[in-house]
């Protein structure tokens, strides 16, 4: 193969990418002000080679940069442990032998998670020629050592950059191999990158199904405002425009001194349709035909196409092979409809109520492997010609002639720039955090009412028990109450332990690392006694069995020459250790609290992706702390299902719930008013003494539509995009609204992705109504009323729903229009059966790839629903 244009991971040209306003999508110094990047797209787009330039970037600027690539039959754990072993010598030379020390101990224990000590006791008997001995061995605890986690290698990572004023990017590749449970620990490492603010950045690549994936792994679902959204910078990487692409042909080829004629680059371009991989392909062949007198001619070009065609008959058979049979269907249309492209909103218009979403999942599955490409959301066509011949070759139907409207679409359909980033770099960052201040400290903080008015915030208002549990939407705020009690907690000088529940491990385990990472300041608060004794306490709430050993020996010969040895060993009788709960640690915890005089608050956030047992623990937590009545308080904080999911837990094996929920101070988080919205936007902007419009205004406000995060994202678009003499103007307002719904599109089909069959049923049909909403379960009459019912309950609970006196409405003013572009006003308003219509059929099969068909029973938030 020719190497006039390099290798895949070296080109000999490389292609800037842009966002449709022109800014690069990949990374660059300065970094982002989000800790964690996604990169995605579907196959052959780049993203492989986007973590290259991140390394390269890493590299010519000193910085740390540790690659690994995800994997189904290895955890991320174990492949860092070999990154950072074999760049050992590296890290050594950069950051001392001392240090690394230390880091390698941290990587050590990744990999560790129980180890067994046991103590022993020997008694001999005998100097002569014959010894007797007995002997007993028994567990210390079999969990001396929890291991370490991701955020521990991050943290240590991060403690070296920052000693050296340097950076350390975590660059991980192919996160759609990754289980769930690494895409989990990936979100947790997001989250706690952002937390800390230390040096380290997550940089991620995946597929077009990579978001949809990640917003699942935590039983966060497909809620948009999620740890994803919030966290992640998603950069889209989609087909490129021609005169992007031109150069990555004709400037290699000048400089091999190849010669060609620009029709012929035209036919190649066109034969790559936006593909750089494929482009690669086809010019390589190309090259290969070429005469060397004459070049690459019209006639190469096109004998390189029909080569390049021919060799991927295989795959395309292979690809053809592994689609449902709705996929195949749905390629046989798009490909007899040849370059015109087929109207989807037209397909799923005909199919009707309960039968177009198998159209609808099939079109999002053949798009995200490539197959099928998506114009202006309505309109799709194949990806590649090939498969387009390939298709109609093995159907024997002859396409459909090209039309007036299918030429212009094949030519708007070379727009090719991807998604911009959300997040703000550098200035820009900077800028936005000096007028709006961060996410966790904003200029302007909201004071939270409930329905009846009072204060949300514990700062605000003191609790009416010991336990009390914030609730909401996503994206709402649940976890910046927690944030705000910290503060309170600080201001006073009292002690906090915050944690996040996980699905990775037992609450217990994460309780033991909150305590541990705050044992100096137990020792300066309570004492060097109290501290070792809270520290058994700890060693106690690990512990689970314990066993034991005896064993007797016969020594007989000259000790230190030589000796027959015969010996036996049986284990002692089982004996199961008691050991401790966090209740037996509240009530060391209170104990301090009392002697000091001052509360003790553990606050638990995440309780969405917390498992049942876990939930099981804090009901009886939450019992135990009333009964005793002690200054200690358990502050947690939930979605929507945190209630309910606390409920269930109470009922434990009977499955009857009790009245747990009473001892909870259960405060709910709704969206802000269009006041605490204006208040949020104008003060700071005052400050800053920006200028703003308040038509400006009022459009920023209905867009956040209650969402203090997305009002956020809105202001920082709008204070980009504004002139420092006008300021935000109407205009500015809707350019920055008109940019957040384009970047959202992968949120949204991430979202729609993970619906349920009636999930989709009853979105398309509160989107075609509006702001006037639905009257839910009102409107939803006829057998499948419930089924309806337990849908809207999971729509709202990921925060794609929003319930207000008895209606619902669509959260988000954006994915409402993306829904309506989709399927269509008729369709939309067709999507839910009224009173009188019989009740969709949901599909219960199982798909190919392993998940759970839309509308089977699915996990979620640790109970099995039937959607």
């Amino acid at each position: 193969m020719s190497q006039v244009f390099g290798t895949p991971r070296r080109p000999a040209y490389t292609v800037t990418r842009t966002d449709r306003l022109g800014r690069p999508i990949s990374l660059g110094d300065p970094l982002p002000e989000s800790k964690a990047i996604l990169f995605t797209g579907p196959p052959g787009m780049g993203k492989t080679r986007e973590l290259d330039q991140a390394r390269a970037l890493a590299a010519q600027h000193g910085w740390t940069a540790i690659r690994v690539e995800a994997s189904a039959r290895d955890p991320l754990e174990n492949r860092f442990t070999r990154a950072i072993s074999a760049d050992l010598e590296n890290l050594r030379a950069r950051f001392g032998w001392l240090r690394v020390r230390k880091l390698r101990k941290t990587v050590r224990d990744l990999t560790q998670r129980a180890r067994n000590t046991q103590h022993g006791a020997e008694v001999r008997v005998g100097a002569g020629a014959v010894q007797f001995i007995g002997k007993r061995q028994w567990d210390v605890t079999p969990q001396d050592n929890l291991g370490t986690t991701l955020n521990d290698f991050a943290d240590q990572l991060g403690e070296l950059a920052a000693s050296k004023g340097q950076r350390v990017l975590l660059l991980v590749d192919n996160i759609d191999a990754a289980s769930p449970r690494d895409l989990a620990g990936l979100n947790e490492l997001a989250v706690h990158l952002e937390q800390q603010g230390r040096p380290v950045w997550l940089v991620a690549a995946g597929g077009a199904m990579a978001t949809s994936r990640l917003m699942a792994a935590s039983d966060r679902m497909s809620g948009i405002a999620t740890t994803v959204t919030n966290q992640f910078d998603i950069r889209e990487l989609g087909p490129m425009a021609d005169h992007d692409l031109r150069p990555a042909v004709t400037v290699p080829l000048q400089q091999a001194g190849i010669r060609y004629q620009p029709e012929a680059i035209d036919s190649l371009l066109r034969a790559a349709n936006g593909d750089p991989s494929r482009l690669r392909t086809l010019a390589d062949t190309a090259v290969a035909f070429a005469d060397p007198a004459d070049g690459i001619t019209i006639a190469t070009a096109a004998a390189a196409t029909a080569r390049v065609n021919d060799e991927s008959a295989v795959l395309y058979q292979g690809r053809w092979n592994r689609c449902t049979d709705a996929q195949k269907d749905l390629l046989a249309k798009v490909a007899a409809q040849g370059p015109n492209g087929l109207s989807m909103p037209a397909e799923t218009q005909v199919a009707g109520p309960g039968h177009w979403q198998a159209i609808d999942e099939a079109r999002q599955d053949l798009v995200a492997r490539g197959l099928l490409r998506e114009h202006g959301g309505e309109r799709v066509t194949i990806a590649e010609s090939g498969l387009q011949d390939w298709v109609n070759d093995y159907l024997d139907q002859t396409p459909a002639a090209p039309t007036p409207a299918g030429q212009e679409l094949a030519r708007t359909a070379q727009q090719g720039p991807g998604i911009a980033p959300v997040h703000p770099t550098g200035d820009r960052a900077a800028l936005v955090s000096q007028v709006f201040g961060t996410a966790r400290n904003p200029v302007h903080p909201v004071i939270r009412t409930d329905q009846l008015g009072r204060p949300i915030s514990l700062d605000q208002r003191l609790p009416r028990g010991t336990s009390v549990l914030f609730t909401g939407p996503p994206g709402m705020g649940t976890s910046h109450e927690l944030v705000r009690t910290q503060a309170l907690a600080d201001r006073n000088g009292w002690t906090a332990i915050r944690l996040d529940a996980s699905p990775r491990e037992p609450l217990e385990n994460r309780v033991i690392r909150a305590v541990n990472q705050d044992m100096d300041k137990f020792r300066q608060r309570f004492g060097i006694g109290a501290a070792r004794d809270l520290k058994k306490s700890l060693g106690e709430l690990a512990v689970r069995t314990r066993n034991a050993q005896n064993g007797a020996e016969v020594r007989i010969g000259a000790p230190g020459v030589f000796q027959v040895v015969g010996k036996r060993q049986w284990d002692d009788a089982p004996r199961d250790t008691v050991g401790s709960t966090l209740n037996e640690l509240a009530d060391h915890l209170g104990q301090l609290a009392t002697e000091k005089g001052e509360p003790i608050l553990l606050m638990v956030d995440n309780l969405d992706v917390a498992s049942d047992r876990d939930l099981v623990a804090l009901t009886e937590l939450s019992a135990h702390l009333e009964q005793q009545g002690r200054p200690v308080f358990l502050v947690g904080a939930g979605g929507e299902l945190a209630t309910t999911r606390l409920l269930g837990a109470s009922g434990g094996q009977a499955g009857v719930e009790t009245k747990v929920a009473h001892r909870f101070d259960i405060r709910e988080v709704p969206p802000l008013t269009d006041t605490q919205l204006r208040q949020a936007l104008t003060e700071p902007l005052r400050q800053a003494g920006i200028p703003h419009e308040p038509q400006a205004v009022d459009n920023l406000v209905k867009a956040a539509n209650g969402n203090p995060s997305r009002l956020r994202t809105l202001a920082s678009s709008a204070l980009e995009l504004a002139d420092p003499q006008t300021g935000i103007t109407s205009g500015v307002a809707k350019a920055a609204m008109a940019q957040l719904n384009d970047r959202s599109r992968t949120l949204y089909e991430a979202a729609w992705h993970n619906c349920s069959d009636a999930e989709k049923e009853l979105l398309a049909k509160a989107t075609v109504r509006g702001p006037h909403g639905l009257s839910m379960p009102a409107e939803s009459g006829g057998r499948g009323r419930w089924d309806l019912d337990s849908a809207g309950q999971g729509l709202i609970s990921r925060g794609l729903l929003r319930k207000s006196v008895g209606r619902i409405t669509v959260a988000d003013p954006g994915l409402q229009a993306w829904v309506q572009t989709r399927l269509g006003h008729s369709a939309a308003h067709a999507g839910v059966a009224l009173p009188t219509a019989a009740q969709p059929q949901l599909s219960t099969g199982d798909r190919r790839d392993g998940r759970h068909a839309p509308g089977s029973p699915r996990e979620h938030s640790g109970r099995t629903v039937n959607r």
